[in-house]
């Protein structure tokens, strides 16, 4: 399967605020390696959900008119196995990694978000 240019502009996005994210928080945070972890975790799934997604979208554009339902199962299944992630990411760091490794599991998870928003710096091959 071939990623397009639009998902790699997002999980390049995703990486570089992670790492500004990881940088800022490494001064700020007292348990700098609890962070640190939460952080690489939550760029982890960012970018793993991003890939995800790609996938859903090409599984429900793939599906012709008469494949409808089979469309919105898959588009359901999509949603449901990323938000599934999200939660059992976040429910990891609340019980293997202290307060801080939860925040820096955030500041992973909310990278994903400022690169879509983002997304015509990092993207260069497609149109958004």
């Amino acid at each position: 399967m071939t990623i397009s240019a639009t998902a790699k502009g997002i999980m390049l996005g995703t990486l570089i605020f992670s790492a500004i994210g990881l940088a800022i928080g490494l001064f700020l945070v007292p348990d700098p390696l609890f962070y640190a972890i939460g952080v690489g975790l939550g760029c982890a799934m960012s970018v793993l959900k991003t890939f995800l997604l790609e996938r859903s979208i090409n599984k429900i554009t793939q599906a012709g008119p008469e494949d409808k339902k089979a469309a919105q199962n898959a588009m359901r299944l999509g949603y449901m196995s990323r938000y599934l992630l999200t939660a059992a990411v976040l429910v990891a760091a609340v019980f293997l990694l202290d307060i801080w490794g939860l925040v820096g599991t955030l500041v992973g998870t909310i990278a994903m978000t400022l690169a879509a928003l983002a997304a015509r710096i990092f993207v260069r091959g497609d149109k958004i």
